[in-house]
């Protein structure tokens, strides 16, 4: 069964495949699990398009603003940045080996949510770490009642017998064995099912992996959050404005621009891929991968039909109220309750907010069919925390085996 993902802005072919690997898997094991698909047999297209925005003129000289005169004393100035360094360093003093005990007294779920943001290793290796997290939620999902019944120390007891990380990893892992060992959510397989993903017994080396990298970085994470505070302009936020600004400048110019062309060939090969095989499309897309797609389904290519797109911390319905897709129609405004038509082409559309992500936004509305559905990342910044999180798949797997068609 095909999926393909659509990345947002800021991302480069591919800069982290530890994080590609880790999403790719968890798509595997919900999403294209509960429409039935066979692990071993999906593919995953992921068109990276953000290397076809323009690399800037000045080489990025537009960052460089150290060394300018401050508007105001410099006493005052240096007085306020030294009170949030201080607050920052205070707070990154937390007690080491312990940070993932900390977020689990809270929520368990919040723990397994780091553990899998964290996994390191290599494919294998990555592959059992996300079976592991993927039971753990599971898990969860069932003794808490999706977190109906609350969680961490309330629901867990057994959180408060563990007295480090390593402790905490090594209970859990128990606990899942005592809880059950068989089928995966959302599916009928047997009860080795999750043994097709690597979930052995036992803690994973790439979950023990992301031990160290807690316990050498949690503290200096920590500080710079605090520090971010005093940001200055970076390749990142850059990248974000440049990917945006760059993609509609492309689009505007010639009707065959390079990024709605390797979105659309990845489409097109996907779905010929469904055809000869009679299974569903599946379309994924992050942020800015949303307005893309809604580009290329509503304009370029809506010859192509997707069965299920999910779109999550995506601008399509601020975007359309500014009317910046091509197809659409400045004459069509709210009034009167009025919506866009639902895309015939797309057979359901799920859209994904945090309400703690400040570049989410409604779909359903603006447009009809579209299904607005609101989940908690739990991630610092919430606008990165969708497809790495094992409890979004997990939710999201549930609502695609609800609602086949």
């Amino acid at each position: 069964m095909p999926l393909v993902h659509v990345h947002g802005i800021g991302n480069r072919a591919p800069q982290d495949p530890e994080h590609v690997a880790v999403r790719d898997a968890l798509y595997r094991q919900h999403v294209l699990a509960a429409l039935g698909c066979d692990p071993g047999k999906t593919q995953v297209w992921s068109p990276w398009w953000g290397g076809l925005v323009a690399e800037p003129a000045w080489g990025w000289a537009s960052l460089d603003v150290g060394g300018m005169e401050r508007l105001g004393s410099d006493e005052e100035a240096s007085a306020a940045e030294a009170a949030v360094v201080d607050v920052a360093q205070q707070a990154g003093a937390a007690e080491p080996g312990r940070v993932l005990v900390a977020a689990a007294a809270t929520s368990l779920q919040w723990a397994i949510e780091i553990i899998c943001s964290s996994l390191a290793g290599t494919d294998d290796e990555l592959r059992e770490g996300v079976a592991f997290c993927g039971k753990a939620t599971a898990y969860w999902a069932e003794r808490s009642n999706n977190g109906g019944r609350g969680d961490g120390l309330a629901v867990f007891p057994w959180l408060a017998e563990v007295g480090d990380d390593v402790e905490l990893l090594e209970r859990l892992s128990a606990e899942l064995e005592a809880w059950r060992s068989g089928p995966m959510p959302n599916t009928s397989d047997s009860a080795d099912g999750w043994e097709t993903f690597g979930a052995a017994s036992g803690v994973p080396r790439a979950a023990r992996l992301v031990l160290r990298r807690l316990n050498s970085c949690a503290a200096m994470a920590v500080t710079r959050g605090g520090a971010a505070l005093l940001r200055r302009p970076t390749r990142s936020l850059a990248l974000l404005l440049g990917d945006v600004m760059g993609y509609f400048a492309q689009r505007d110019t010639a009707e065959n621009s390079s990024i709605i062309a390797l979105v659309g060939e990845a489409l097109e090969e996907a779905a010929d891929h469904a055809r000869q095989n009679s299974e569903p499309l599946v379309v994924v897309a992050h942020s800015m991968g949303g307005n893309i797609i809604h580009d290329v389904l509503s304009h370029f290519r809506p010859h192509l039909h997707v069965d299920l797109l999910v779109t999550a911390g995506t601008q399509v319905g601020l975007f359309e109220e500014l009317k910046l897709f091509r197809a659409s129609d400045r004459s069509l405004i709210g009034t009167g309750g009025r919506k866009v038509p639902a895309l015939p082409n797309v057979g359901r559309w799920i859209n994904v907010v945090d309400q703690a992500d400040p570049l989410a936004f409604s779909a359903a509305t603006v447009f009809a069919g579209a299904e607005d559905l609101s989940f908690a990342t739990g991630a610092w910044w919430a606008h990165g925390g969708y497809v790495t999180s094992p409890h979004f798949h997990h939710r999201v797997a549930l609502r695609a085996a609800e609602g086949q068609r």
